[in-house]
């Protein structure tokens, strides 16, 4: 087996976090938004798994085209926030995948035209110049995640094209605000995907599942992946990290078996990770049946909307 050879960021343990109150960025970060509930649920993040130091945090280009100072002043507290916890973060300016209810994100239709060199500075521009520009050698910022699983709707290779070259756009304009070369793109657990977007990443990262009721059912396949991702971020000379991995379960003893299994197997290779999913969450995936529709991935919280400790997940706590 072979090991990751550039470590830098081995020593991340951490989560996605979305606040329990809201499906969509809009509410999220907008009309809904609420210090104190994030201000709580991180704290409950911190009590429960004492040794995190890093939180994904999924931004919302929505919320800040409906208001961008607002918008600007609602990610300052939550940076703040984390400053108090010990918590770096991870901010994710798009998103790609899309289920329900939607989060919000960005789409090859609206890539397509919003994209184009006359428009590109209308929509794009003043969130990157506000949102990246601003925060500069932020001792908080860990690094930027340009867009969450950007080829999730490209149905088609002039899609997949479109969306690259509007992220090569991101990623040049991002490195001009970011000297250090900290810029990410969340990659689906494909090796196509991954070394289609290594080019618009200085720090390569993945999301490996082990879907058992779905697509990656053989243990054996989620072990060669990473094997195949450890070996080319050595051959590229870049950190590997997992922004994403922990495939849920409505049982809760069936999930905590395969987180065991699947940090495990990143610990044995000395890979860093960040879970999916802090907080129970009205966003997909992050939520028991009652309080919406539950896809193949089950539900994927840590923590109940009691803030009680989901059974058997102190189990993140081993690796």
């Amino acid at each position: 087996m072979e090991k990751l050879t550039n470590n830098r960021f081995s020593h991340i343990r951490g989560f996605n976090y979305q606040p329990s109150y809201g499906s969509h960025g809009l509410e999220i970060w907008g009309e809904k938004f609420n210090i104190s509930k994030i201000e709580k649920e991180l704290g409950l993040g911190k009590k429960y798994f004492p040794k995190i130091n890093t939180i994904r945090l999924w931004l919302s280009h929505d919320a800040f085209l409906k208001n961008p100072e607002g918008f600007s002043n609602n990610f300052e507290s939550v940076l703040k926030v984390g400053g108090k916890l010990g918590l770096s973060f991870i901010p994710t300016l798009f998103n790609g995948w899309h289920s329900y209810p939607d989060f919000g994100g960005i789409s090859p239709e609206q890539i397509a035209y919003w994209g184009k060199e006359n428009r590109f500075s209308l929509v794009f521009l003043p969130y990157l110049e506000k949102i990246v520009g601003e925060h500069v050698n932020d001792g908080r910022i860990l690094m930027w995640d340009l867009c969450n699983e950007p080829f999730n709707s490209t149905w088609s290779s002039e899609a997949k094209d479109a969306v690259f070259k509007w992220l090569q756009r991101i990623y040049q304009l991002s490195k001009k605000y970011s000297p250090k070369n900290r810029i990410c793109v969340g990659s689906v657990p494909s090796m196509e995907s991954v070394k289609m977007l290594e080019p618009t990443s200085g720090v390569i990262t993945i999301h490996p599942y082990h879907a058992w009721n779905a697509w990656v059912k053989d243990k054996k396949e989620f072990e060669r992946l990473l094997d195949d991702s450890v070996s080319f971020a050595n051959k590229k000379d870049k950190p590997l990290l997992v922004t994403e991995t922990g495939w849920g379960a409505l049982d809760d003893k069936k999930r905590s078996e395969t987180l065991a299994f699947e940090l495990g197997e990143l610990k044995r290779r000395d890979i860093g990770f960040i879970v999916h999913l802090l907080y129970h969450t009205l966003v997909a995936d992050g939520h028991r049946p009652e309080y919406g529709p539950i896809s193949g991935a089950g539900y994927m919280a840590f923590i109940e909307l009691d803030g009680s400790l989901r059974p058997y997940h102190e189990v993140f706590n081993e690796y």
